[in-house]
């Protein structure tokens, strides 16, 4: 130990400041509230000036290669949602309500009658294990029977087949891009096959596995939700024929106007002095009031009590053009509509369907055999080939002259196509300006 003398002559340190350990290494939570909220905004700036920077320099790299893509598929998905809206508006506007109805017990659909409908029902006359609250409408059909893929021109439909050992037998479910917010499902099929299909194309084929005869259990579901719902007859329809009911709808129109044409010249209240025949489409007595075996009339039967649900005497009938269209309609739609599943062509279909028409038999549309009223020769008539050719020669006139009175539908159509353009248009203008 030095002597206090000696520590007076040693060299001085210079002083130091003595500073609390916690100002060298503060502890962020013992900083006072300002300078904590101080501090947080300096590292926050600090922090966007440096993914700034980053961000700049990783755009000037990649945007030759990001941007473009990204444009192209903001497009395609604008494209996308603008199409599919179009596709909803079109259906909704223009498909008939008669094809948005839903199918009931005792209709026929593409020819083929209903025999269950959609809910609860009686099962006393129906096969062990029948549901009494039925899914789906059954349609009494040939085994063998072509089911096609419903949709658009163009669009997908995928098809995934399952076998149900409750009843269902072998099953098709079926997904349409036309119908986003729907599913189908086709059961006692004796025929179907997995896969990704075009739509028109066949496939499934009707059959009789499962529970009961030959026939068809055609049900429709909501997507999202998976519930059941009661099907409505234009995708039931466009299943069977292929062919857009709307536009099925309008084929029929113009051939009936052909056969207006064709056989009463647009005569409402014109009587066939030969037949009896009654007014636009000359509808023989007999097929609006059906006779018994005795000549005793049958109520509730006959054309008009199938089409508007009440009898009409042959009075009302020539009294009522709106009426007569109605029923004109329905039966040429459910003839149209069977050569349609059967496969025929539409020229052939539309031949066959006025050979029905005129002599009750399809198969005779090309028949040449001049025609006379109960033979007698002074009461001549076309032959059957005369009179199908001329209502297939009327239809081809009326497009080519653009006279379907129903033309202005086609023009709607035009029209939504026309806005759908430009609405196209706007949008990518509006994302250039974005860009910009």
């Amino acid at each position: 130990m030095l002597h206090s003398a000696a520590k007076a002559v040693l060299p001085k340190k210079p002083p130091t400041t003595q500073m609390p350990a916690a100002a060298i290494s503060p502890a962020f939570e013992e900083l006072s509230p300002d300078l904590r909220y101080r501090l947080l905004c300096r590292r926050a700036a600090r922090g966007w000036l440096f993914n700034g920077a980053v961000y700049l320099v990783t755009a000037a790299v990649l945007a030759p290669v990001v941007v473009p893509q990204l444009n192209a598929a903001v497009d395609d998905a604008i494209s996308q949602v603008l199409n599919l809206k179009q596709k909803a508006d079109t259906a909704a506007e223009f498909i008939s309500p008669d094809f948005a109805a839903l199918v009931q017990k005792g209709e026929e659909i593409a020819g083929y009658p209903v025999t269950s409908g959609y809910g609860l029902r009686d099962t006393t006359n129906l096969p062990a294990g029948a549901s009494a609250d039925h899914k789906g409408v059954d349609l009494a059909i040939p085994k063998g029977t072509k089911i096609k893929a419903p949709g658009k021109d163009g669009d997908q439909v995928t098809v995934r087949c399952w076998t149900d050992k409750n009843g269902g037998g072998l099953v098709a479910e079926i997904e349409s891009e036309s119908f986003p917010n729907l599913w189908f499902q086709a059961l006692h099929l004796s025929d179907c096959k997995t896969g990704h299909y075009r739509t028109g194309t066949v496939i499934a084929k009707t059959g009789d596995t499962g529970i009961g005869a030959p026939h068809l259990d055609w049900r429709q579901r909501e997507r999202i939700s998976d519930k059941h719902q009661h099907p409505q007859k234009q995708y039931l329809l466009w299943a069977l024929t292929g062919r857009e009911p709307n536009a099925n709808f309008t084929r029929i129109d113009m051939l009936r106007n052909a056969i207006i044409g064709q056989e009463s010249a647009g005569d409402a209240a014109i009587v066939n002095k030969d037949s009896g025949a009654l007014g636009l489409g000359q509808v023989m007595p007999n097929n609006l009031a059906p006779k018994d075996a005795d000549g005793n009339e049958i109520k509730n039967s006959g054309w008009d009590f199938e089409t508007l649900g009440r009898d009409l005497t042959p009075e009302q009938f020539l009294a009522d053009p709106d009426a007569q269209t109605q029923i004109i309609n329905h039966q040429l739609a459910k003839i149209f509509d069977a050569q349609i599943a059967a496969g025929k062509s539409e020229d052939d279909a539309i031949r066959r369907t006025a050979a029905t028409w005129y002599s009750g038999q399809a198969d005779k549309a090309d028949d040449t055999t001049p025609q006379h009223w109960e033979g007698d020769p002074s009461k001549a008539y076309p032959s059957i080939k005369d009179y199908s050719d001329d209502v297939l020669a009327r239809m081809a006139r009326m497009n080519d002259a653009n006279s379907d009175p129903n033309s202005s539908l086609a023009e709607k159509i035009d029209e939504k196509k026309r806005q759908k353009a430009a609405s196209d248009t706007l949008q990518r203008r509006r994302l250039e300006q974005m860009d910009k």
